[in-house]
Order: C-alpha cells, then sequence, then structure tokens
C-alpha cells in the first residue's frame, strides 16, 4: 500500500472521519435512529451486504495503539452521499478474520474506470487493481467500530 505525502493523508484522514460522523448523525431524529440504525450498502465479494456505524462508535484519527493491529480494512471510494460506487468489506460475520474495527481506505482509480457503471466488488479485485497499478490505496489513519448487519430494509438516509 502506498502512502501519500503526510498533508494529503490527514486531509483525507479527516475527510473520512467527518463523513462518518456526518452518516452517524444526519438529519434523522435521534429517536429515529434508536429504532433502526441507519443501513449502508457494502460489496463483498460480489454481493451486497449492509453495514451500520454509530456516531459513538468512531474513535479517532490517528495512531490508535492496537487497534491497527485488529482493525481489517474498508475499501471506500469517497464520502458517503457523493460515492461512485459503495464501500467493499474483504469479511463478514462468519468468516475467518472477520472483526468489527475497521480501518478505512481510500481506493483512488488511476486508470479512468468508471466505477459508477463498472464497480470493484471485491477485496480481491481491488489488491489485483493496486498490483497492476490501476488504483492506489491511502491508507487514511481512520479506525472506526461498526457492524455487519444480516439484512436491512432501508438503505442510509431514507
Amino acid at each position: 500500500m502506498r502512502t501519500l505525502a503526510q498533508p494529503m493523508r490527514r486531509a483525507l484522514a479527516y475527510l473520512a472521519l467527518t463523513t462518518l460522523l456526518v452518516l452517524a448523525i444526519g438529519d434523522v431524529p435521534a429517536s429515529t435512529l434508536a429504532d433502526k440504525p441507519p443501513c449502508i450498502p457494502a460489496f463483498h465479494d460480489g454481493n451486497t451486504v449492509f453495514f451500520t456505524v454509530v456516531n459513538d462508535n468512531v474513535v479517532d484519527v490517528g495512531d490508535r495503539g492496537n487497534l491497527h493491529e485488529v482493525a481489517i480494512p474498508l475499501y471506500t471510494f469517497g464520502p458517503i452521499g457523493n460515492q461512485p460506487q459503495p464501500d467493499v468489506l474483504p469479511r463478514i460475520p462468519g468468516e475467518r478474520g472477520y472483526r468489527p474495527w475497521w480501518e478505512v481506505i481510500f481506493v483512488a482509480v488511476l486508470d479512468g474506470r468508471d466505477v459508477s457503471t463498472d464497480p470493484f466488488t471485491s477485496e480481491a479485485e481491488i489488491l489485483a487493481a493496486e498490483a497492476a497499478g490501476q488504483v492506489e490505496l491511502v491508507d487514511t489513519d481512520v479506525i472506526f467500530l461498526c457492524q455487519v448487519l444480516p439484512s436491512c430494509n432501508r438503505r442510509a438516509g431514507e
């Protein structure tokens, strides 16, 4: 994984953290959030899954000690609500290595691929594209806690 210059990396980290906070808090009344958490679509091995983020779970930008050792990647393509494609999760509950701590990795598409019509749908596809020089993976230093949901009957923002 390549890393950008420190100022750019920090800017992306703050963007990712702000995105998570806006998503978690949003325009939804607190009583609604207590009833049903926001459901965010993501891809996992070619299938659509859902996860939820609650604002209390966002842990901070920067070094979080051993959280870097237990967090697994969440590949993102931009700010929630403005993403050209859903996030990609490498593991879901029941799979070996799944943990609810996620480290946000920004995927910068370098080859002009239109991910709104030709999305990445698995970690393997993203890593192959990185090896081929088609994307750059940027570690944002954002780690947060979220849960992958077994099902969801509403999407984020509804």
